[in-house]
C-alpha cells in the first residue's frame, strides 16, 4: 500500500498505520504506539494510544477487520499484526483545536503483543532499513532476544519469504559464546543461515519445518559450524543442544562442533 494511494500524510516520522483490511483504507497513521507491546504477564490495558496521530479528521471510529502495519521511512510495510475489531475511545470534539498531531486512544479489545521490546526494535529497523547489520541482535541485552526473533519472524513472513534457506554460501557459522538463551540461539541461527535479519526457526519444530522445506524445494545444501559448542551446552542444556544437532544431522546437514 503506497502512501500516495491512501491519502494519509506518511512523513518520515510515521511508524504505524491502522488499516481496514476489507477496504484497504488507512484509518490513521501515527508516530508511535503506547500500551501495545507489553510484558506477557501484565494486565492488558483498556486502550492502545496512537502517539501524534496523522489525519485525525479522516479517521474512522471503528472497524471489524483492523490491521496494524509497521512502516519504514519510505512508507513501506515491514511488519503487520491482525487486530480484528477496534473502536475509537475518543471524541473528536475533545481534540484541542489546532492540534494536528494529537494522541488518540483506540480499544483493541484487550489485544496486545507480548514482546515488550518489539516496538523499539521495529523503530530501529524502520529507521535504518533492512538488511540489518551483521550481529546487530547481539548488541542488545539477552532479555531483548525474544522480541528480536519475534520481529525477525514477523518481518520475514510479511515479506513473502518461506521457511527455507535463501543464502547460497556453503557454510553457516554460529558462535556459542555470543548468546546465553535459546532465543539468542535462534537469532544467531537465523543470521548464520539466511543473513542479517534472517529467519531459520524460532523453536525446534520450526527448524524442522525449515529443513523439510529446504529438501522439498531443492535448496542448496550447507554445512553448519558451531563454535564454542561446550559453552552453548552449558547455558542451554545438553538435552536442547544435542536435540538441535540431531535435527540437522537427520536432515543430512554436515555439522562441525567446536568446543572452543
Amino acid at each position: 500500500m503506497s502512501p500516495e494511494s491512501d491519502g494519509i500524510d506518511d512523513s518520515q516520522d510515521v511508524l504505524y498505520r491502522l488499516v481496514d483490511r476489507e477496504s484497504g483504507e488507512v484509518l490513521l497513521a501515527a508516530e508511535d504506539l503506547h500500551n501495545y507491546f507489553m510484558e506477557e504477564d501484565r494486565e492488558p490495558p483498556e486502550t492502545v494510544t496512537f502517539v501524534r496521530a496523522h489525519q485525525v479528521g479522516r479517521a474512522r471510529r471503528k472497524t471489524e477487520q483492523a490491521e496494524l502495519q509497521v512502516v519504514d521511512r519510505q512508507g513501506n510495510t515491514i511488519g503487520t499484526y491482525y487486530i480484528g475489531r477496534v473502536s475509537a475511545a475518543f471524541r473528536h470534539e475533545l481534540v484541542p483545536s489546532g492540534v494536528d498531531r494529537p494522541d488518540l486512544d483506540y480499544s483493541f479489545l484487550g489485544y496486545t503483543c507480548e514482546y515488550p521490546r518489539a516496538g523499539e526494535i521495529w523503530r530501529q529497523w524502520a529507521a535504518t532499513g533492512r538488511p540489518v547489520k551483521p550481529g546487530e541482535w547481539a548488541s542488545h541485552p539477552s532479555d531483548w532476544h525474544e522480541s528480536w526473533i519475534h520481529v525477525v519472524q514477523t518481518a520475514w513472513f510479511d515479506s513473502g519469504r518461506s521457511t527455507t534457506r535463501y543464502e547460497t554460501g556453503g557454510t553457516a557459522v554460529i558462535d556459542g559464546s555470543g548468546f546465553t538463551t535459546r532465543d539468542g540461539f535462534y537469532c544467531a541461527l537465523g543470521e548464520a543461515v539466511n543473513g542479517p535479519g534472517g529467519y531459520f526457526g524460532s523453536n525446534r519444530d520450526a527448524i524442522i519445518d525449515c529443513l523439510r522445506t529446504m529438501r522439498r524445494d531443492g535448496a542448496a545444501p550447507f554445512r553448519l559450524v558451531w563454535h564454542n559448542f561446550a559453552a552453548s551446552r552449558e547455558v542451554l542444556g545438553s538435552d536442547f543442544t544435542e536435540s538441535v544437532v540431531s535435527l540437522f544431522e537427520r536432515a543430512a546437514v554436515e555439522t562441525e562442533l567446536s568446543p572452543g
